[in-house]
C-alpha cells in the first residue's frame, strides 16, 4: 500500500476508537471528573474484552483488532490525576504500559514476502479471492504479533501523558490522542510496511 493510504487506513482505525468514544459519550452530571475517568476506563476495558467485535468497520481495522487482540492481556494502565482545567476541559494523566509490537511488521513483511515467492515459483499459481487474501493477511499478521508477544525477549513501553476532554452541547468528548493510539496499538506502525 501507499503511503497515503496507510495513513488514512490509520485515520479509520482511531475513527474507530473515537466511534467507541461516542458509545460511551458523557452527559453533564456534578461530577466530571470521576465520569471522564470511568469513561476512559470503560473505553479501555471495551477494547481489552473484544468489544470491536461488534462494530462494523473496515476491513483493515477488523485485520488490525484481530491480529493484536492478544496483545491487551499484556497490558496495564493506572489514571493517576483527574483535573479540570475549566468548565469545558478535563485532562486525565494516565500510565499505560504495553507491549512493544514495532517488530512484528517486519515479521510480517517477511512472511508476505515468503508467500509471494511461492506464489511466483508455483507451475500453477492460483488467483485468490479477496475474502482469501484478507483471510491469509490476517493469519500472518496474527502469526507475526503472536511471534512477538512470545519473544522472552519482548520489550514493553511504560509511558504517561494526559489525554485531553472537551466539552461540547453539554457532552464530553475525548481529544485525538497520537500516544494514547499508539499505546493501543502496541506501537504497530503500518507505514513501515512501504518502507525498505
Amino acid at each position: 500500500m501507499k503511503k497515503e493510504e496507510e495513513e488514512a487506513n490509520m485515520k479509520k482505525i482511531f475513527s474507530i476508537i473515537v466511534g467507541l468514544i461516542l458509545i460511551f459519550t458523557i452527559t453533564s452530571c456534578q461530577n466530571d471528573k470521576k465520569i471522564i475517568e470511568n469513561d476512559l476506563k470503560n473505553l479501555i476495558e471495551f477494547t481489552r474484552n473484544g468489544g470491536y467485535k461488534s462494530l462494523n468497520h473496515n476491513k483493515m481495522a477488523a485485520i488490525t483488532f484481530e491480529a493484536i487482540d492478544e496483545g491487551y492481556k499484556k497490558m496495564s494502565y493506572k489514571i493517576n490525576k483527574t483535573k479540570k482545567e475549566n468548565k469545558n476541559e478535563i485532562i486525565v494523566n494516565i500510565t499505560i504500559k504495553y507491549p512493544d509490537l514495532s517488530e512484528a511488521i517486519e515479521i510480517f513483511k517477511k512472511k508476505i514476502l515468503e508467500e509471494r515467492q511461492r506464489l511466483l515459483q508455483s507451475p500453477n499459481p492460483t488467483v485468490r479471492s479477496e475474502d482469501e487474501i484478507i483471510k491469509l493477511t490476517t493469519q500472518f499478521l496474527k502469526e507475526s504479533v503472536n511471534e512477538k508477544l512470545n519473544d522472552p525477549n519482548l520489550r514493553y513501553f511504560e509511558e504517561t501523558f494526559d489525554i485531553v476532554y472537551v466539552k461540547h452541547n453539554d457532552n464530553w468528548e475525548m481529544q485525538e490522542s497520537p500516544q494514547f493510539n499508539k499505546a493501543m496499538f502496541f506501537n504497530l506502525q503500518f507505514n513501515s510496511l512501504t518502507q525498505n
